[in-house]
């Protein structure tokens, strides 16, 4: 079955940024007088000037001390974008001395004022047991507000807990609806969840065309080498032949490779797994055999992983090694849904057929272009 790469802490995979990165403004600090407006008492001069002296962007040198002091005189004037970002200055020790209460206190005050960061960082605390007690249903409180104001990684985030049964009932349903939402907003990891339940029926009907497409949407971002991964292995393993392409497999799954290679210096097994699947299905047992048996050797160096978890996917890659040595290509079994379950009317991303969202398949001509994806 398509593997569902789920990381406990979605923060990264969902899109979340550095809140000082994010609110930075390119301008230069003294052509727009911001120390003047900030001696003056206004409070989002200070802000602004704060985050210019964290970060050293628009000003001769970083000074974080003196920043996070401009910060601190703005959010006790109410301004919620400074309290989100003094609670991150808290969380990491930048400028300030770190201070977990600290960080929760002035998150809580942003939060309270309906900053959309604030109650997705929140969550994230209370999930994780950073600075409070973890709650993962006060955490599914605070992301499901956020999300309700359209912020893509609490759409994702909220998402992914109704996914699991996190801190809310499990609803797959209403996950693949959140999911959607946080997908048209072009959140590759809601986009690679999307085309996972798309693939296995979870919440919506088993849909191969469009779980191929949300998947080749996911792949376009550079930055995320696991969609590319993922289209990989559909490509490679899935149950309907029409789907399979092998050598466009190879290539995705090479890049995938080569750019977690170049991003963090390692090669995961999975990965590894995948390139072996779509050597096989391009018919290149003997390359597939040698990748597969990497594979394995990379799961044993493994040291994450539960003995559950180890021994599940020890079956698992045997078994394929034996078929790539039987010069058999490896197939995903149809998953069989509970019950069934209505398309997402909001869906529309076969509408799209000129590539800008789905890529052409290379035996595929290109079709005139009947709509966008919101």
């Amino acid at each position: 079955m398509l593997r569902f790469i789920f990381l406990t802490v979605m923060v990264v995979a969902c899109g979340a940024a550095s809140p000082v990165r994010a609110q930075f403004g390119a301008r230069e600090a003294e052509d727009l007088g911001l120390r003047k407006l900030a001696e003056s008492g206004d409070a989002e001069a200070q802000f602004q000037l704060g985050l210019r002296l964290v970060s050293g962007q628009g000003v001769a040198k970083a000074i974080p001390v003196e920043g996070a002091s401009w910060i601190m005189k703005s959010a006790k004037q109410d301004n919620e974008k400074a309290m989100h970002v003094l609670a991150s200055l808290y969380e990491d020790g930048l400028g300030v001395e770190k201070n977990p209460a600290k960080f929760i206190e002035w998150e809580q005050k942003a939060a309270d004022k309906g900053l959309a960061d604030a109650q997705f960082g929140l969550a994230v605390a209370y999930d994780t047991g950073k600075g409070v007690e973890k709650d993962q249903s006060v955490g599914a409180e605070w992301v499901a507000k956020s999300a309700e104001q359209g912020f893509p990684p609490a759409e994702a985030y909220y998402a992914a807990k109704l996914s699991r049964g996190e801190g809310v009932p499990k609803d797959l349903r209403t996950a693949a609806m959140w999911f959607l939402k946080s997908a048209q907003h072009d959140n590759s990891f809601a986009q690679r969840q999307l085309a996972y339940l798309y693939y296995t029926g979870g919440g919506v009907p088993i849909d191969y065309k469009r779980c191929e497409a949300w998947y080749r949407r996911a792949a376009m971002r550079e930055d995320d080498p696991w969609a590319s991964n993922d289209l990989a292995w559909f490509l490679s393993t899935c149950p309907d032949k029409a789907f399979q392409n092998g050598k466009e497999a190879v290539s995705i799954a090479k890049r995938a490779i080569r750019v977690l290679q170049d991003e963090k210096g390692e090669q995961r097994h999975e990965m590894v797994d995948t390139m072996a699947a779509a050597l096989a299905r391009n018919g290149q047992f003997t390359e597939a055999v040698l990748w597969q048996k990497k594979c394995i050797t990379l799961l044993g160096e493994d040291k994450e992983l539960g003995k559950e978890d180890r021994a599940k996917l020890t079956k698992e890659f045997d078994g394929r090694l034996k078929l790539y040595s039987s010069q058999k290509a490896y197939t995903d079994e149809p998953a069989k849904p509970e019950g069934k379950a209505a398309p997402l009317a909001e869906d529309n991303i076969l509408e799209d057929r000129d590539g800008s969202s789905q890529p052409a398949r290379p035996d595929q001509k290109p079709k005139k272009k009947k709509g966008n994806v919101t």
